[in-house]
């Protein structure tokens, strides 16, 4: 550990359970990623800026965008080699108004402010606000998206399953359906979704990730990979008559990743509306690039503009079409973007840091977080006994319905029975950050 000088001791063990994620515990999955993904990451950034700053140049402004260019590859190289020392956060210096909610954070923070010091997600969430706060502050790059050509690979390179999921849709739209026929395809579409999230490219470390072959024919045989399974009970709470009023008839999905999984996304979301379980869905995406592959406003228009203009494959050139169909009669909405979905807060704290945000959810029949770093927020990074009930880890967080779909890349869950996640340790150690394994949680309001 001699090349590695942190703030404190690197603890040779497991993170230790109530406890947060740190870093610190050399045998947890956050010290594996300070320690090697996330420079890995950084590097990737400046590697593909250098290869592209002509093109970049020629996008977003000549000569002023070449300085700019090389002043920010010089302060991603500065940010990484903080990173790799351990050093204190610096303050978030921004006019895109989060400034306020990231420095008095990372005042309250005390001594336990620097990358192996602090929870896990406080420093991977910091750092990937700290890589956009150097392009926030340019003149020309403000709105480039270091990450927008992974993304778009994403989606590209998966084009032959997306064609064979909606192949699948297709054939049950096309015949009159009883409602328990609807129930049993829903609950299918849900695990679609759930394993769209296995194609995400901060895991990856930016390498390129594809959905292939047909999702649907493998779906059967990927079920004893849920570990926890609460799809009934989705269904149960958006098939039944709500005593609310129809303004509550809405589902929200908090997206997590672009490209496959999107489309995974917009799928469910068609199936919802086409089938009227509610009136309306709403998406909740980021307000900035993030942890790589996460949804912008900028990745959904160019999603749904790239299916819509499909040349050669009509299924997705359909879809793509009714897809903007529903944007413009408002059954989808992408949501005004909200900077608390980019801050380190965890959810349980929503209600304090981000009140309207929190209003306007609890308004909803259903919230659909996506994704790893969702739950991860959902918990707090906090390393509940695997067994600790999932409503019991949200700490109160539970402004309507809300369920997880979530592919376990990160080493805390909750929710298990009792000896499973054991029986899982002894077939595979790293079972827990993999991808291999999923989770679909539900909690009640």
């Amino acid at each position: 550990m001699s090349e590695l000088t942190t703030k404190y001791n690197i603890i040779d063990e497991k993170p230790p359970f109530n406890a947060p994620l740190k870093a610190q515990y050399k045998l947890g999955f956050g010290f594996y990623t300070m320690r090697e993904r996330l420079p890995v990451i950084l590097t990737q950034v400046i590697d593909q800026l250098s290869k592209d700053k002509e093109q970049i140049a020629e996008n977003f402004g000549g000569e002023t965008t070449r300085e700019e260019l090389k002043a920010a590859i010089g302060k991603i190289s500065k940010l990484k080699y903080e990173l790799q020392t351990d050093k204190d956060f610096r303050p978030i210096r921004t006019d895109v108004g989060d400034e306020l909610v990231w420095n008095s954070f990372i005042d309250g923070l005390g001594q336990d402010n620097s990358y192996f010091s602090a929870c896990w997600l406080y420093a991977e969430t910091y750092m990937y606000r700290r890589l956009n706060n150097i392009f926030e502050n340019t003149t020309t790059l403000r709105k480039l998206d270091y990450f927008q050509q992974q993304k778009h690979k994403a989606l590209t390179n998966s084009y032959d399953a997306m064609v064979a999921v909606l192949r699948s849709i297709e054939a049950f739209n096309n015949e009159p359906r009883k409602d328990e026929e609807i129930g049993s395809f829903f609950r299918k579409l849900l695990k679609l979704n759930l394993w769209g999230n296995r194609c995400d490219l901060s895991i990856s470390a930016g390498q390129d990730v594809k959905q292939d072959g047909d999702p649907f024919s493998l779906l059967d045989a990927l079920d004893q990979c849920i570990v926890s399974d609460h799809t009934h009970d989705i269904w149960h709470c958006l098939s039944a008559t709500s005593p609310k009023p129809e303004s509550s008839e809405v589902v929200e999905i908090i997206n997590d990743n672009s490209g496959y999984e999107l489309f995974t996304d917009l799928c469910l979301a068609d199936f919802i509306v086409r089938h009227k379980l509610v009136p309306k869905v709403c998406f909740n995406v980021k307000a900035i690039p993030w942890y790589i592959s996460d949804v912008t406003p900028k990745d959904m228009h160019w999603t749904l503009d790239t299916l819509a203009g499909h040349q050669t494959e009509p299924l997705l050139a359909q879809l793509g079409t009714r897809l903007k169909q529903h944007f413009e009669t408002g059954a989808f909405e992408m949501r005004q973007v909200d900077n608390f979905w980019t801050s380190p807060y965890e959810f349980y704290r929503m209600r304090d840091i981000a009140p309207a945000l929190y209003d306007t959810l609890s308004q909803a029949k259903l919230l659909i977080f996506k994704g790893d770093l969702n739950y991860r927020k959902l918990l707090g990074d906090f390393n509940f006994p695997y067994t600790t009930p999932f409503v019991e880890a949200l700490r109160g967080f539970l402004p309507t319905n809300l369920c997880t779909l979530r592919t376990v890349k990160a080493d805390l869950i909750c929710g298990l029975p009792e000896g499973l996640a054991e029986e899982l340790q002894q077939k595979d150690a790293s079972w827990m950050v993999t991808g291999e394994y999923g989770v679909i949680q539900f909690a009640a309001k």
